[in-house]
Order: structure tokens, then sequence, then C-alpha cells
């Protein structure tokens, strides 16, 4: 397996904290919901810093 490789300019998605999926509240015991990707990272859990 190949290490991932780190980009210095990506930094973790502060919005679903590095997961892909904003957290949602799952509404009771054996029954989940699978939320849709994060919008502001696009569902990757990382983020680029906007180049200025």
């Amino acid at each position: 397996m190949k290490p991932i490789k780190s980009n210095p300019n990506e930094e973790k998605c502060p919005a679903c904290n590095g997961t892909g999926f904003p957290s949602v509240k799952q509404p009771v015991p054996g029954r989940r919901i699978y939320p849709p990707p994060c919008k502001t990272c696009g569902g990757k859990g990382r983020m680029t810093e906007a180049a200025e």
C-alpha cells in the first residue's frame, strides 16, 4: 500500500472536520442517516488554501 502524500498547502476542512461529510444527528439506534458530501470541501475532507 502506498503512503498518501500530503500536500503542504492542504489543511483539514473545518466544516466537516476532515471526514468529507457534515456531522448529522442519528435518529434511533439501528438506523443510519448518510449525509450528502460536505459542500465546503466537496467531500474530500481537505481544502487547499486560497492562493492570494
